[in-house]
């Protein structure tokens, strides 16, 4: 019998959690905290990083973006354009 996933646990996980479910090696995750592709996540009262599924969603975006060939500057200009960013499509184009 499989356990329902709890709105806490489907909205926050530890760095292991979210580095098995994503694909992506712990200390890369760190590293794209410092580049600022990924956004710092909040500290539980412990001290430990709390990540949400969007921290899931965009580390998933990223290893697959890096997975196609795009370089880190291209990964970042992609994210821009993921976060809704206000340029035009011809812009975009």
């Amino acid at each position: 019998m499989m356990k329902a996933i709890t709105k806490t646990r489907a909205a926050a996980s530890s760095i292991g959690e979210v580095s098995r479910r994503s694909g992506v090696n712990i200390e890369t995750i760190r590293y794209y905290e410092r580049l600022g592709l990924l956004p710092k996540p909040q500290r539980a009262a412990n001290g430990r990083r709390v990540f949400e599924n969007e921290h899931l969603r965009r580390l998933t975006f990223i290893r697959r973006a890096r997975a196609m060939g795009f370089s880190q500057d291209e990964v970042r200009a992609l994210l821009v354009l993921a976060d809704g960013g206000a340029q035009s499509c011809g812009e975009v184009r």
